[in-house]
C-alpha cells in the first residue's frame, strides 16, 4: 500500500526533473548552435577583410607596373586624356574604338553625359569622385576593367559593359542609387558602396558574390539582384529609406 500511494508523487517528481533536465539540454544546444553561427559569421568577415587586402595589394601593384611602362604614341580616342576636375555636363563622345583608356577624369562634372567605346575601352580609367549623375557610359567586351569610381557620385547613372568588363574596378564609397550596372563584375571592390534602388539584375550571381569590401555594401528592398544572389549571406547591409 506505501509503494502504491508514493507512486504518483515518484511520477510527478520524476516528470519535472525530466522536464527540467530537457530545458537545460534545450538551452545548451541553442546557445551551443548560436556560437557556432557567431563563429562562422566572423569566420566570414574574416575572409572579405583578407580578400580587401590581398586584392587592394595586386591593385597597387598594377598601379605601379603601368606607371612604369614607357609612354606610347596613341590615336584612340581620348586615350590618356587628363580632364581632371573639368565641367562636362552633358557632353555627348561616342566611337567604336577602345577610347577612354586610362583617361584621368576625377572630380569632373558629368551629369547627363554620355561616353561610349567599344571592346577595352574605359580600361584602367580613373572617374574618382566625378559628378555621374544621370550619365550613361556604356563600352564593349574587356571595357571598364581596372577603372575607378571612388567617391563619384553615379545616382541614376547606366554603366553597363559586356563579356570581361569591369573585372577589379572600384566603387569604394560610391553612390550607385537607382544606378543600373551590367557587366562581368568580377572581383570588384564595392567598399562602402550605396547600391539603394540600384538594379543590379544583369550581373551573374557569382560574380557578385566574388566582390569585395572592407566595409559593407548597403541596399534596400528596392534594389534588384539576380535571383541566386544572396546579399545578406554576403555580409551586405540592408537599410532602409
Amino acid at each position: 500500500m506505501n509503494g502504491t500511494s508514493n507512486s504518483p508523487s515518484r511520477r510527478l517528481r520524476f516528470s519535472l526533473r525530466s522536464l527540467l533536465m530537457l530545458m537545460l539540454l534545450a538551452a545548451v544546444l541553442l546557445g551551443w548552435r548560436s556560437s557556432l553561427q557567431r563563429g562562422a559569421q566572423q569566420l566570414k568577415q574574416q575572409e572579405i577583410r583578407l580578400q580587401y587586402a590581398e586584392e587592394e595589394l595586386r591593385r597597387a601593384r598594377d598601379l605601379l607596373h603601368d606607371r612604369a611602362r614607357p609612354n606610347r604614341v596613341t590615336n584612340r580616342v581620348l586615350d590618356e586624356t587628363v580632364l581632371d576636375g573639368a565641367t562636362l555636363r552633358g557632353v555627348a563622345i561616342v566611337s567604336s574604338e577602345n577610347a577612354f583608356q586610362r583617361a584621368s577624369l576625377r572630380n569632373c562634372d558629368l551629369t547627363s553625359a554620355v561616353l561610349e567605346g567599344g571592346d577595352a575601352a574605359f580600361q584602367l580609367a580613373h572617374f574618382d569622385g566625378a559628378r555621374l549623375v544621370h550619365a550613361s557610359l556604356k563600352g564593349g567586351v574587356a571595357s571598364f576593367q581596372d577603372a575607378t569610381f571612388d567617391n563619384a557620385d553615379l545616382t541614376d547613372a547606366v554603366l553597363l559593359g559586356r563579356g570581361s568588363s569591369f573585372q577589379r574596378a572600384s566603387f569604394e564609397n560610391a553612390k550607385l542609387i537607382r544606378a543600373r550596372l551590367a557587366g562581368s563584375f568580377q572581383a570588384v571592390n564595392l567598399t562602402g558602396a550605396h547600391l539603394e534602388g540600384a538594379d543590379l539584375s544583369a550581373i551573374a550571381a557569382d560574380d557578385l558574390a566574388s566582390c569585395y569590401f572592407k566595409q559593407p555594401p548597403t541596399y534596400d528592398d528596392q534594389t534588384r539582384f539576380p535571383a541566386a544572389f544572396d546579399p545578406a549571406a554576403q555580409q551586405w547591409v540592408r537599410v532602409s529609406r
